[in-house]
């Protein structure tokens, strides 16, 4: 598996910070992934989530809320929609085997503030229609993600 993950980040564009939070086999709704990162550069770059799933999830789309903080503020926030199957049902990502691993665009071009104690923190925001509560526990998701990718600069 370790070999198949070195494969898959050798195609990646340059992560300044990349982190990862595995799952058995579910993501309970009330879990918030919280990733902490230093100021790492004041150059733009990417803000990428990175979601792995396996064939027990039973959507075609994933709805994720993503804050980006420094220590109790609140920079960003929002509310993101990634499609992790096409019409036909089949899954998109990447993966040799039943889990596949998505790539999904957050920021692009961001310059990240200059102040300390930054975090990321993500929590999936699936539910039936009809309904307040969070999906829980959400089956399927094995693993979430998140990088902050230098910009490949063009020769």
């Amino acid at each position: 598996m370790g070999l198949v993950l070195s494969m898959a980040f050798a195609c990646s564009e340059p992560a300044l910070f990349r982190g990862y939070r595995n799952f058995d086999g579910y993501w309970p709704a009330s879990e918030k992934v919280i990733f902490e990162i230093d100021t790492l550069t004041n150059q733009p770059v990417n803000l990428m989530i990175y979601v792995r799933n396996d064939p027990h999830y039973p959507f075609s789309n994933l709805f994720l809320i993503a804050y980006l903080k420094t220590g109790d503020s609140l920079l960003v926030c929002d509310t993101l929609e990634y499609a992790m199957a096409d019409a036909q049902g089949k899954w998109l990502g990447q993966g040799f085997f039943e889990v596949k691993e998505s790539k999904l665009w957050w920021k692009e071009n961001y310059v990240l503030p200059t102040r300390g104690n930054l975090n990321v923190q993500l929590q999936h925001a699936l539910r039936f229609n009809g309904t307040e509560n969070g999906m829980d526990p959400l089956k399927g998701i094995v693993g979430v993600g998140f990088a902050v990718e230098e910009i490949k600069q063009d020769e």
